[in-house]
């Protein structure tokens, strides 16, 4: 999938992805998605009138504007992925919202989920974002973010939280349709701890780093290869795929909602 502004590579379960200019074509394609993104592709079908994208726009600022920078750069990495996963991996679904149900705060629980329905699979993803520091290494910086990813998704399987897949369940609701909405909810179901084991070696995850900096100082595909090596060699997980993001900041993404808000 070609995606203007962005130049991906892929290679096996390795990703990447380098977001190389905010242009018109990447902003309208935040346009498009933006409110499904937020609210639920189901949801935004079934309200149009209500979940508008400038409605959309002030329900993601309300969250975003008080939060700080590492949140900040935690939303806006979460939205590029919400926006770029499906795009790279056609065959991909996301069954999760952006949204917490609670007012004005950060979603918790899983980042993003996403299905495969023609093979009945279930993903869960781990989005991790920052910036390099100025002692670090692109690759190096891109390798903490990704190690953060794999503990975090770890340590949701290991929890024994049955509240992380109640709220997934909720979310089904919100973005897919009838027809799927029961095949998707006993997959979640038998993922869950009130159902089976809770270890994470029967579970499909994708790892995400997002990573802030100037794209003249380039990630490449093979910087991800010994992270993949180390992974898989523990074989936590069923399977994996591993995508990293890099961007030049968080800032320019921010100002363009801004801004979009205020023009609508």
């Amino acid at each position: 999938m070609l995606i203007d502004g962005a130049s991906i590579e892929k290679d096996g379960c390795k990703t990447l992805c380098i977001i190389k200019e905010l242009n018109d074509a990447f902003k309208n394609l935040i346009r498009e998605e933006l409110s499904s993104i937020v609210h639920g592709s189901n949801e935004v079908l079934e309200l149009p009138e209500y979940h508008t994208y400038h409605n959309t726009l002030k329900v993601f600022l309300d969250r975003y504007e008080d939060k700080s920078e590492d949140t900040q750069k935690g939303m806006i990495g979460e939205l590029l992925s919400h926006i770029l996963m499906p795009k790279i991996f056609e065959y991909l679904t996301s069954i999760s919202v952006l949204k917490n149900k609670e007012e004005r705060s950060i979603k918790k629980g899983f980042d993003i989920i996403f299905c495969d329905l023609s093979n009945r699979k279930v993903w869960y993803s781990e989005v991790k974002s920052g910036h390099l520091n100025a002692s670090d290494e692109v690759s190096d910086a891109n390798e903490i973010l990704l190690n953060r990813a794999y503990s975090g998704i770890k340590e949701m399987f290991l929890s024994e939280r049955d509240s992380l897949w109640q709220s997934a369940i909720i979310d089904v609701a919100l973005t897919i349709e009838d027809g799927f909405k029961t095949t998707l909810k006993k997959l979640l179901t038998e993922d869950s701890p009130l159902m089976s084991s809770t270890k994470s070696s029967d579970k499909n995850v994708i790892l995400i780093s997002v990573l802030y900096e100037d794209t003249q100082n380039c990630l490449e595909l093979q910087d991800i290869d010994s992270f993949l090596a180390k992974v898989e060699d523990e074989a936590e997980f069923q399977e994996i795929l591993v995508c990293s993001i890099q961007k030049g900041t968080y800032q320019k993404v921010a100002e363009f909602l801004r801004e979009e808000a205020k023009n609508g």
